[in-house]
């Protein structure tokens, strides 16, 4: 049974080594910069992202690739070191290195050895799968390092300074059977050492001021601020543990007899007793990861959270959600660096700088698409719409960064090193000149990408063999299209092999080059007639299942009805009418005509209004006849029984027809990822 670290054992094990002072070398940054205009959570609901399959994914806990050692040189939990791994650190008493079975070995002085940098904190810090688009800061930061320089990532997705302590991922707890598994499963104080370093980044999922729309959050992740006195200084109020049969009434007085049962069951995996919400504030609980790093000879660093996208025009701007009022939390970070004199690294006001460079328009290009579950080549995969494309991106994300994005985080932490080199003892290893580099996505300008790299005055960011594909070479690789002839039945499958790859490359060219590409209609157009052969010489289906809006029984819809085998979801609130709109179109070799399509208002809630669902045998193909209420191309979502989106539909101001393949039986639905649309017809075909 793990036990919780003992601070009066450390502590005495801190002033047994003489030569340890690192406490006395901590200088605070008191260079603060005071912001006044802040990121709002876009959504009250942020870092809850296990990406990858399963709760916890990323492994051992090392990042960049480079230092693939989950346990580093030593895994004992004490600083002696293990053979037959003793070369560098056993001495015998005149000093010489003896390496043959050296048996317990003798203390290794923290100076003697590179410290290992331990990270703590949420899914902005987390490190993700290599083929994912999102990533957090803290699985590029080795990329900022030298070889000899370990970095543990801790962090994860919706945790906070709060539930990291109560889950065991700080210290562990006794009789806890809460199980994650980065850093090879085990708590950060299985393995720190003195002399190593604790980065330390929350208040994602800290911020409480939007309880009342997120309180399933309440229970294990929010924490208060406090009401701060006449002169701004948020409190550091104590907390007491509860029983974990104890839920707190903010919580009771909002949630669901269900919703309790299940708060209860997640709250049981913390042991007897754990930290409940309302018991003590933010401050209190940052204190404990310094009071902790300082314990065992480690050296604390606090983090200000990073920026999300929030404008309002050229600024970032704050509000109710993520960060509080006035930035508060961020704020209540910095207060507690100079309260602790405490080293600070103030990413928030490095990454808001970032954000308001690149402006509102460009900065999306720094954050990952959602759904953040998706995986794929990065940065290919955009599109001029942020995303709404076949595979089924629906739009980027407010709150995470992409590979890019995080790259940039990681580079502004290597920067805020040197520019306090006194203070860490690893500074001579930050590297000025990464070997690994980032690029970002295409359709970010080359101008924006030079003004937010621009922002690294010691860092360099900028990829040397950075390069763009030539809008003339598009322009060639369409003319080509003309020598093929016309497209037939006997050649469309090696025009379309053709039509590929140019469009693979059309999407390689920077978005400055892409108006230059003066014939790309000639590759639609292409691309257009081969999906229609595609569709004239598939087999015939075995089973044909049809929505059509003409046979709708009712003009309105105000709570879920079932139409044959498609269920419309509705409210009073939330309806959804039969209108007559006409349109023609054609699919295969038949022509249709409707007098009616199924008016959506606005964007779909799936589980709740909006939307239409349907359940699939088996694979199958999904094609849908659809266009814009407006004057503008919006998105068709499809999504899964867990609500996560599989695909979309493009919904021009024209109507359109697209179709989708689904792998796997299951119940699916579709509705806007955000302004009306009229839905004319969905048909779903089975094929042998």
């Amino acid at each position: 049974m793990k036990k919780i670290v003992s601070l009066l054992i450390a502590f005495i094990l801190v002033f047994s080594l003489a030569s340890c002072s690192v406490i006395e070398g901590l200088i605070p940054d008191n260079d603060n910069p005071d912001v006044d205009d802040i990121p709002a959570n876009d959504d009250g609901k942020d870092d809850n992202t296990d990406v990858g399959g399963g709760s916890d994914n990323t492994g051992g806990g090392t990042t960049g690739g480079e230092n693939d050692d989950p346990l580093g040189d030593d895994s004992t939990g004490d600083d002696k070191v293990d053979p037959p791994t003793c070369t560098d650190g056993c001495k015998d008493a005149d000093g010489d290195a003896i390496c043959d079975n050296c048996g317990e070995g003798v203390p290794v002085p923290p100076e003697e050895r590179a410290p290992v940098i331990f990270l703590a904190g949420d899914s902005t810090v987390k490190t993700y799968e290599e083929n994912q688009y999102i990533a957090g800061w803290g699985q590029f930061l080795s990329y900022f390092l030298g070889d000899d320089i370990v970095v543990k990532n801790a962090a994860h997705g919706g945790r906070s300074s709060r539930s990291f302590i109560n889950e065991g991922r700080l210290y562990d707890i006794e009789g806890s059977d809460y199980t994650f598994s980065q850093n090879g499963g085990n708590s950060i104080a299985d393995e720190i050492k003195a002399g190593d370093y604790l980065f330390i980044q929350f208040g994602h999922n800290d911020d409480d001021t939007k309880k009342a729309s997120s309180y399933g959050t309440m229970y294990d992740r929010m924490t208060p601020l406090g009401t701060p006195d006449a002169n701004g200084i948020y409190p550091t109020t104590p907390a007491e543990k509860r029983a974990t049969d104890y839920l707190p009434e903010a919580y009771i007085n909002l949630a669901s007899d269900s919703e309790e049962s299940t708060a209860l069951s997640t709250i049981a995996k913390y042991g007897d007793e754990y930290y409940a919400y309302g018991d003590g504030s933010f401050k209190w609980y940052l204190k404990q990861y310094i009071d902790f790093a300082r314990s065992v000879g480690a050296i604390p660093v606090l983090v200000t959270p990073v920026a999300r996208v929030k404008f309002s025009g050229k600024e970032i701007v704050g509000g109710a959600g993520l960060h509080g009022e006035n930035f508060a939390y961020v704020e209540a970070v910095r207060q507690l660096a100079s309260e602790e004199n405490c080293l600070l690294i103030d990413l928030f006001a490095e990454s808001k700088e970032m954000l308001e460079t690149a402006t509102s328009t460009y900065a999306n290009y720094l954050m990952a698409l959602k759904p953040n579950e998706l995986t794929g080549s990065w940065p290919t995969g955009y599109d001029a719409t942020y995303g709404n494309t076949a595979e089924g991106y629906t739009g980027i994300e407010a709150t995470h960064y992409n590979k890019y994005g995080a790259f940039l985080q990681a580079a502004a932490v290597a920067e805020a090193i040197l520019a306090n080199a006194q203070a860490y003892s690893f500074a001579d290893k930050v590297l000025t000149a990464p070997e690994k580099f980032i690029d970002p996505s295409n359709l970010m300008s080359k101008s924006t990408a030079g003004l937010i790299e621009a922002l690294f005055t010691t860092v360099n960011v900028t990829n040397p063999d950075r390069w763009y594909a030539q809008p003339e070479e598009i322009i060639s690789k369409i003319n080509e299209l003309d020598t093929m002839g016309e497209i037939t039945g006997d050649n469309y499958k090696e025009i379309g092999q053709m039509c590929e790859q140019i469009r693979l490359a059309y999407n390689g060219l920077n978005v400055d080059y892409r108006s230059q590409v003066t014939n790309l209609a000639k590759l639609e157009a292409a691309e257009a007639t081969v999906k229609a052969f595609e569709i004239l010489n598939r087999p015939k289906p075995t089973k044909t299942v049809i929505f059509d809006a003409d046979d709708l029984a009712l003009d309105k819809y105000t709570e879920t009805v079932t139409e044959g085998e498609f269920t419309l979801v509705a409210t009073e609130a939330k309806a959804m009418d039969k209108k007559s709109s006409k349109v023609n179109f054609t699919y295969g070799t038949v022509s249709y005509e409707n007098t009616y399509g199924l008016s959506v208002g606005g964007k779909a809630t799936f589980g709740s209004n909006r939307y239409i669902s349907f359940t699939v045998d088996g694979p199958c193909t999904v094609t849908v006849a659809v266009r814009s209420s407006g004057s503008d191309v919006r998105t068709l979502a499809l999504v899964d029984s867990a609500k996560q989106t599989v695909g979309s539909f493009e919904a021009p101001t024209s109507v359109l027809v697209s179709s989708l393949d689904i792998e796997e039986a299951g119940t699916y639905s579709v509705g806007s990822a955000g302004s009306g649309m009229y839905i004319y017809m969905i048909i779903i075909e089975y094929f042998e």
